[in-house]
């Protein structure tokens, strides 16, 4: 199928992940999970085939599974053939391969923190936005946080009860607002769904957790 970025010699990617940025661990044996041949569209035999954590990842009407070694809890990175995604409870803070690859840290006091869980209505907060390939630094990207109402959501085959939770992101450098929307379960706080702006030319990413830690969908 076709992937979700434009065309990344993997070896480049092997190097981009070993380089000094924030996507740390072992790089090269986590993208081996990854790396079966070409990708094939996101099916329940393939998510089945993979031994741990597995995430959809879906930009226009390109699709791609993302692997990680360890849990999908807190800090994870995800890796597919020539893509990675840094997520910190659910949120993407940093992406290498896509067309418009962002640095987003949390800062203090984000509900990212500690996960979506308990998050105030009518909270909000600004962050600092990095996209290094178009050499923009500093953007402020400011966030208000409203709970929204308990959704069905089906994936897997199987249907779940989530949690919802809107984010309104705008980005007055760039004269971008726009609305990621979150998923998540309602005892433990794991986001299992989300759909993400990471910037203005880009449709939204959407996630999908389809596989936990412990293996189950």
């Amino acid at each position: 199928m076709k992937t979700i970025l434009r065309t990344v010699v993997l070896g480049m990617a092997m190097a981009g992940v070993t380089g000094c940025n924030s996507l740390s661990g072992d790089a090269l044996q986590t993208m081996k999970l990854a790396i079966s041949g070409p990708e094939s569209p996101v099916t329940i035999e393939r998510v089945n085939a993979v031994n741990g954590p597995a995430l959809s990842v879906r930009l226009g009407v390109a699709e791609a599974m993302l692997v990680t070694r360890g849990s999908a809890t807190g800090v994870v990175e995800w890796y597919g053939i020539t893509e990675m995604l840094l997520t910190q409870h659910g949120r993407v803070t940093q992406s290498a391969g896509l067309p418009f690859d962002i640095i987003a840290p949390l800062v203090s006091g984000d509900p990212f923190n500690q996960g979506l869980l308990t998050v105030a209505d009518g909270l909000e907060i600004t962050r600092q936005v990095d996209y290094p390939a178009q050499y923009l630094t500093g953007l402020r990207q400011h966030a208000h946080y409203e709970r929204g109402p308990l959704e069905e959501v089906e994936f897997m085959g199987q249907r779940h009860m989530l949690q919802r939770v809107d984010e309104h992101i705008r980005m007055p450098e760039l004269d971008f607002k726009a609305t990621n929307h979150y998923w998540l379960e309602p005892d433990t706080g794991l986001v299992r769904r989300s759909t993400q702006y990471i910037a203005p030319d880009l449709p939204p990413l959407h996630l999908t957790l389809l596989k936990t830690a412990g293996g189950q969908p």
